[in-house]
């Protein structure tokens, strides 16, 4: 019988046999497998967006977006962002450390006047046409600010 033959074949592939069947198997939790490689570079700030849940439910875009953003794989990162605004341009300039798990991402930082600041939301990464969003938790609660960079 061909067809048994195979049967059993794949039951002792698979780790399976009948000596050992009363045995409970211990599993690890599957892990999440971490951004590729391509994850860790600089990225050029295209848009900058506002949801202001209180007054709209569209995204505000921001006008004058420039600068970069650079994640490095020791989990660094350096945020040179620019926007037109009040008559010039506005620099948000930023060193930190960053985390991620899963899609959820965190930066930590010291602003401009010494305080401690963090800020986290969700990123997905298009490595087929190098494009990172980052969506930010904004103020005050339940506002966001959604950002798309394009890998150099």
């Amino acid at each position: 019988m061909p067809n048994r033959s195979f049967f059993l074949l794949m039951l002792l592939l698979a780790g399976f046999t009948p000596g050992f069947a009363q045995q409970t198997k211990v599993t690890k939790p599957a892990r999440i497998a971490p951004p590729a490689a391509s994850f860790f570079t600089t990225y050029a700030y295209l848009t900058y967006a506002i949801v202001d849940r209180q007054t709209k439910a569209t995204p505000i875009p921001a006008r004058g977006v420039g600068g970069t953003l650079t994640l490095h794989p020791d989990g660094t990162f350096q945020k040179r962002l620019t926007l037109q605004g009040n008559g010039g341009t506005l620099h948000f300039d930023q060193d930190g450390r960053f985390s991620f798990s899963g899609t959820q991402i965190t930066f930590t930082y010291t602003d401009s006047k010494g305080q401690p600041r963090v800020d986290q939301g969700t990123f997905r990464l298009q490595p087929a046409v190098g494009l990172l969003t980052l969506t930010l938790v904004g103020f005050p609660a339940g506002n966001q600010g959604i950002y798309t960079l394009r890998a150099q």
